[in-house]
């Protein structure tokens, strides 16, 4: 998956390859018996080593905005913004703004001559105080951030609320269990700045059940080296009776 939105309300049609039922809200809809991490370090993301990880993920969301007619890009748990500073690089005249906050969010306000840096912690924050004009002109994507979180559900409760003040679509990326280490894998993740990893239905439950309206589910790339499609991709907005 490269650069062109599908339609709305596409959902690809995965194959059930478990039959244990969804997990309860408690367990953010993951499957039962599955461990989820209890603590994990802040992730610093200052690692350089060639591979570019999930790299259709922003020419998609770039996509987006011009789909929509918009002129802006807000990165939730934007790390050190390389990707961002790719898709700057190439659409100068946008509007960027990126949300994170320790060393990271120090290093893009050091380093960064572009967009706008919102120091901001998206296990406590809910709301931004950003201009109502660029809600109103924003696409949000927030790409490989929300494993990482021990409660994802501020990070859903701030999302929720920009798109109800305005912005366009939203953007998520996180690995799919199924396709990394299967339905069933016990947890925790491999990888150990991650507290969990959703299966694809899962994480589409999570969604819906936060008031999300999923416009595209589909599976992209986790790196250019691989180029394994073992990440899910889900764009989403906020139901027509809401807005």
């Amino acid at each position: 998956m490269v650069g062109t939105p599908e339609p709305a309300s596409a959902v690809a049609p995965y194959p059930v390859l478990s039959h244990q039922p969804l997990g309860a809200a408690d367990t953010y809809f993951i499957r039962a018996d599955y461990r989820h991490r209890s603590a994990v370090e802040y992730f610093t993301d200052s690692a350089d080593d060639g591979v570019v990880w999930q790299p259709d993920v922003y020419p998609y969301t770039a996509s987006l905005v011009l789909r929509h007619g918009a002129d802006a890009v807000i990165d939730l748990g934007c790390g050190r913004a390389a990707k961002l500073a790719a898709l700057a690089a190439e659409q100068p005249s946008w509007s960027y703004t990126g949300v994170d906050f320790g060393p990271n969010l120090a290093w893009c306000s050091a380093n960064h001559p572009f967009g706008e840096w919102f120091d901001a912690d998206l296990e406590k924050t809910e709301n931004l105080q950003l201009d109502p004009a660029l809600l109103r002109s924003a696409v949000i994507v927030c790409s490989d951030v929300i494993e990482h979180l021990l409660d994802p559900l501020p990070l859903l409760a701030l999302t929720r609320n920009l798109l109800t003040d305005g912005c366009r679509a939203a953007v998520f990326s996180t690995p799919a269990r199924e396709f990394r280490s299967g339905y069933d894998a016990p947890g925790p993740p491999r990888n150990t700045s991650h507290v969990r990893e959703w299966a694809c239905d899962e994480f589409q439950a999570l969604l819906r059940h936060h008031g999300f309206e999923i416009h595209y589910a589909g599976l992209t790339r986790s790196d250019d080296a691989s180029n394994g499609m073992s990440t899910q991709l889900v764009t989403v907005g906020l139901p027509e009776v809401r807005r």
